[in-house]
């Protein structure tokens, strides 16, 4: 999964940064979520965003919910991988300045790039290996 998420970035243009990623459960993504945004429940990803930082300084993180992606892998019959690069993406997108709550355009925006990614994660050769 390191090695597809770093491709990814040199996908991105992004190679001489990184991208710190927490997986973990709904409980502690639900504190985060409430800490920080004062929204009381659980979340599939949380991002922050350092894109105006310096090369080779992080340019985000995330925070994935494997518990939540786990439940709406099951719930639309996405493969669990799948489902966990799909969040990855998203939140990368948003460190990026996507932003699908800024309205329908900015929505419509984020989608095509998000699919364009997760073609892009789909094809590659390790993400193949790791969910043969």
């Amino acid at each position: 999964m390191q090695r597809v998420t770093e491709d990814l970035l040199t996908y991105l243009d992004l190679e001489n940064r990184d991208l710190s990623i927490l997986f973990t459960d709904n409980n502690r993504i639900r504190n985060v979520n409430r800490t920080y945004f004062n929204k009381d429940g659980p979340t599939n990803v949380i991002s922050f965003s350092y894109v105006d930082g310096f090369p080779c300084e992080v340019v985000g993180d995330l925070i994935i919910s494997l518990e939540r992606a786990h439940e709406e892998s099951e719930r639309s019959a996405i493969p669990f991988y799948e489902r966990v690069f799909s969040l990855i993406i998203h939140g990368l997108l948003h460190v990026q300045g996507f932003d699908h709550e800024k309205g329908e355009r900015e929505a419509r925006r984020m989608r095509y790039r998000e699919k364009k990614l997760l073609n892009h994660v789909l094809s590659h050769r390790l993400y193949k290996e790791l969910t043969a």
